[in-house]
């Protein structure tokens, strides 16, 4: 799909603070009536297919954990300039994104967005664990809205919801077995 505008969220939904960038596209969807002609998607934890989701888009917003110096929850943004000029690294699985080399390669074809900013977000934790620390849902918080602006301030008519929907992304939410055990209750015996 192409478009003027795209807003993609990356991250490990179970690797806590890793959530940051879908817990940001949660909120947007959830609090936010968003024009059909700008998408706004979690794409999780993209490999080396990365690029097919930038392709055709003149500006993207990218919403990250991202590992730089700070306190938990501080935010952070790069344009596309300084993501191409900080070194790339080597990949460590097929799930990393390397966004840098990923912006060089589609450059080289013609066919990257004009425009990229990276909104990130210092991770409290990354270890093995579902939900964000209370540090960084609050900048979930101000991302998403900032986002807001930031589409507003293009010209993007963005209204909020009359009736949003609860804060709580899919991942957050008690399975039905969960609410069962939580309740007290136990399973039967298999006997």
């Amino acid at each position: 799909m192409s478009s003027r505008f795209a807003v993609f969220g990356l991250g490990n939904v179970l690797l806590h603070d890793d959530a940051f960038g879908p817990q940001v596209i949660s909120e947007l969807r959830s609090q936010w009536l968003i024009p059909d002609d700008v998408v706004v998607e979690d794409l999780g934890t993209p490999g080396l297919e990365l690029s097919t989701h930038l392709a055709g888009h003149r500006r993207v917003i990218l919403v990250d954990a991202v590992a730089a110096d700070g306190s938990p929850g501080t935010l952070v943004s790069y344009d596309k300039e300084t993501i191409v000029r900080h070194p790339t690294g080597i990949r460590l699985g097929p799930h990393d994104p390397s966004l840098g080399e990923t912006l060089l390669t589609m450059d080289l074809v013609d066919d990257g967005p004009r425009e990229v900013v990276l909104f990130g977000a210092i991770p409290a934790s990354t270890e093995p664990g579902i939900g964000l620390s209370d540090e960084v849902r609050s900048a979930a918080t101000q991302v998403a809205d900032d986002i807001v602006q930031w589409l507003r301030d293009q010209g993007i008519a963005i209204a909020p919801r009359e009736s949003p929907v609860p804060r709580i992304a899919w991942w957050e939410t008690p399975t039905e077995f969960e609410a069962f055990r939580v309740a007290g209750n136990q399973l039967p015996d298999s006997h």
